[in-house]
C-alpha cells in the first residue's frame, strides 16, 4: 500500500475529524484523478472541482456534468466532511 492510500485510509476513517491540508488533499487527487480536478477556476474561488465520467452515472450527487466540488476553509484547509465525500468518490471510481 503506498503512502498516499495510507493517508486516504487515514482520513476515510469515520473517527478522523481533523481538518485535512490542501498539500495533502492535492497528493491524493493526483494520484487518484490525474489531470481531472482543478483548483480555483474562477477568480476568487477557493474550490477544487473534481470531474470523472463514471460521476455522470450519478446525477443527483455529482450533476449531469459528473464533478465534485470541494471547498477550502481559508483557502488552506479542508473540513473532514468533505473529505468523506472524496473517499466516497474513489471508492465509487475503482469499482
Amino acid at each position: 500500500m503506498s503512502r498516499i492510500e495510507k493517508r486516504l485510509e487515514k482520513f476515510c476513517n469515520p473517527n478522523y475529524k481533523q481538518e485535512i491540508p490542501r498539500d495533502d488533499l492535492e497528493s491524493i487527487l493526483n494520484h487518484f484523478f490525474p489531470d481531472s480536478w482543478s483548483f480555483g477556476d474562477t477568480r476568487g474561488s477557493h474550490n477544487y472541482r473534481i470531474w470523472h465520467e463514471k460521476f455522470k452515472e450519478y446525477p443527483e450527487k455529482y450533476g449531469t456534468e459528473g464533478m465534485l466540488t470541494i471547498p477550502t476553509t481559508g483557502g488552506k484547509r479542508i473540513k473532514f466532511f468533505y473529505m468523506r465525500m472524496l473517499c466516497e468518490a474513489i471508492r465509487l471510481i475503482k469499482e
